[in-house]
């Protein structure tokens, strides 16, 4: 699309990427190279906390402060902000991204009013996820050592205006009186007593539109939100790793077994029936009432897995290779099957 855009513009499309990355001190690769700002949440059970999140955050900081690669000139910083400096004329990327952009926000918008039994909402649900990732490759590709239009300082101009406009809303949030529980790359999680319904939250988003300049959204209102801490030491909070309940009654969750690829189902299974029985709840205070009914759901799939009630299938642990097979130094379970596979005349490479 970025070579379609480049010839439309009547602009030479390179055969092989030239550009190196510019001559930086130690002190300019640290500063510059800092990726997406994330903040340690609030461990703990949290009540009525609404989840804004940037719609599309790094493709719209790219059409927004126009950032291509022959828009930076490294080095060169906004005296005002210590911002990367950009020329004001769109360019290349921001030029290609334009529709993509539109169309993104066009059908957040609509999801954001329909119902889930609506027959359109998994057709819009479908094209929203497409849209996401194409524009979350496009930020990627940015910084591809081979990639035509491609310029490292362009992509770590994106995260730093990324960080900078998280800081804002963060500020705007507080400036209004609500209390930020988490920051995470291109959302914030905040709470204000009294505040519990949508429209609650419009001024506030308003505020960081206007300070920011990039599209924002609520994500949803939570009954309850749980933000998980470390397995290792239950003072160390997690940063992507929590569950909650929407005021409509979804679930969302991250960083824990149900999200995992190698999870078995059986454990999977559990924790979602978990979840659902937690889910059940209408508010924080009352989800103690629910944990008799999680620990009789426990005793029953402990009954079955002593008893052997529970399909093979469901036991299995899938992983996959990274590497070949001798490149591994420790024989964990993942690379004793696999040896094991290979003695059975299946061999496997990296990425099965």
């Amino acid at each position: 699309m970025q070579i379609v855009t480049a010839l439309k513009e009547g602009v030479l499309v390179p055969w092989h990427k030239q550009q190196a990355e510019h001559t930086k001190s130690i002190m300019d690769l640290i500063r510059s190279d800092m990726g997406g700002l994330i903040f340690q949440p609030a461990i703990g059970l949290h009540k009525n906390v609404a989840e804004i999140d940037f719609i599309s955050m790094y493709p719209s900081i790219m059409k927004h402060f126009n950032i291509s690669p022959e828009t930076i000139q490294p080095g060169i910083r906004d005296p005002d902000s210590g911002l990367p400096s950009t020329s004001t004329e769109q360019d290349l990327i921001p030029k290609t991204l334009e529709p993509l952009l539109k169309k993104r926000i066009a059908i957040k918008m609509k999801l954001l009013t329909m119902y889930k039994w609506d027959m359109r909402y998994k057709v819009y649900k479908a094209q929203s996820a497409a849209h996401k990732w194409l524009l979350v490759t496009c930020f990627g590709y940015l910084g591809y050592k081979n990639a035509r239009f491609g310029k490292i300082e362009a992509h770590e101009a994106v995260t730093a205006y990324g960080r900078e406009s998280l800081l804002r809303a963060k500020e705007a949030a507080e400036d209004m009186g609500f209390t930020v529980l988490h920051l995470y790359v291109d959302g914030l999680w905040v709470q204000k007593q009294g505040s519990n319904k949508v429209r609650d939250y419009q001024p506030l988003l308003d505020e960081i539109l206007n300070r920011t300049g990039l599209p924002i959204a609520l994500d949803g209102v939570y009954r309850w939100i749980s933000f998980l801490p470390s397995r290792l030491n239950k003072h160390v909070p997690v940063a992507n790793r929590y569950f909650g309940v929407f005021q409509s009654g979804e679930i969302k969750c991250r960083g824990i077994e149900l999200r995992r690829h190698d999870t078995p189902k059986f454990i999977s299974e559990i924790q979602g029936e978990v979840l659902e029985i937690l889910a059940r709840s209408p508010d924080a205070d009352h989800i103690s009432e629910y944990l008799t009914k999680i620990q009789s759901l426990m005793d029953r799939k402990l009954h079955d897995l002593r008893h052997q009630r529970i399909p093979l299938e469901k036991m299995i642990v899938r992983q996959t290779l990274s590497r070949p097979v001798n490149e591994y130094r420790v024989s964990s379970p993942a690379v004793i099957a696999v040896r094991q596979l290979e003695g059975a005349g299946k061999f496997l490479r990296p990425g099965q």
